[in-house]
């Protein structure tokens, strides 16, 4: 486990010989419980959130289970990045809003580092702009904080067996993609969307560009609102899929 010092222990090596089975039929498990092989690995979970409250709240929820082992915990995600390789977790659970590393980059971050290992985003934020941010980021599957015990626990199993977990919420907001106008951005707009690309701030981009700090957010806001983003991140990756930065 993940001790209090920031180390990551072992799994306990339970057995696995009990469960239920809830898969739906088109492979996308919002709820349920499968039946669970003998002798099974034990499906290893990182839990990364900033409450402390949340934290304890879900590792309690999956030590009932006798197919699931908590492995380690992070407060935020640069935290879960320095440990994820120690603690080898099958299934990182990713809080969005964190200090230091936010869930979108965390998300992001992981895919590029350890793309075999899936990610449930466990969230209080809501909307087609998240999931759809997170679908594109590679994340497995996407649950609210207000989600039940058995949906929780039948998403990390239905994950774990390589399915997604989101259900009509990403279908609906990438059909709602295919009918949306995408004005053009201005030659400023483009510098600036490739700088946020690269990772700058707006400050950076304002001492790169030579302009003040209102002048970028101004610009920033044009550009979120021209490819209907909730968030930067979510505005490379839509820009990233219409091929906006190829030439930048």
């Amino acid at each position: 486990m993940f001790d209090e010092h920031g180390e990551c222990g072992e799994s306990d090596g339970r057995d696995v010989n009990s469960g239920l089975d809830g898969q739906s039929d088109d492979g996308q498990v919002v709820g349920g419980e499968r039946a669970v092989p003998r002798n099974t690995k034990p499906i290893r979970i990182l839990l990364v959130d900033d409450h402390v409250v949340m934290r304890d709240g879900t590792r309690r929820i999956l030590e009932d289970e006798p197919d699931i082992v908590v492995v380690g915990e992070a407060g935020d995600g640069q935290e879960a990045l320095d440990v994820v390789e120690e603690c080898a977790p099958d299934i990182v659970v990713l809080d969005l809003g964190m200090p230091k590393l936010d869930g979108f980059k965390t998300c992001q971050a992981l895919r590029e580092q350890w793309p075999a290992v899936r990610i449930l985003v466990l969230t209080g934020y809501e909307g087609d702009g998240y999931v759809r941010t997170l679908h594109r980021l590679g994340a497995e599957g996407y649950l609210r904080k207000s989600a039940s015990k058995r949906e929780l626990i039948g998403a990390l199993r239905a994950i774990a067996d390589g399915q997604a977990v989101y259900g009509e919420e990403v279908s609906r907001a990438l059909k709602s993609d295919d009918h949306r106008e995408y004005l053009p951005l201005t030659r400023k707009e483009r510098q600036i969307l490739a700088l946020m690309a690269g990772g700058m701030k707006n400050r950076e981009i304002s001492e790169a560009l030579q302009v003040s700090d209102n002048t970028v957010e101004f610009h920033v806001s044009n550009v979120l609102s021209k490819l209907h983003a909730a968030s930067r991140v979510e505005a490379v990756v839509q820009a990233q899929r219409l091929g906006w930065l190829d030439s930048e």
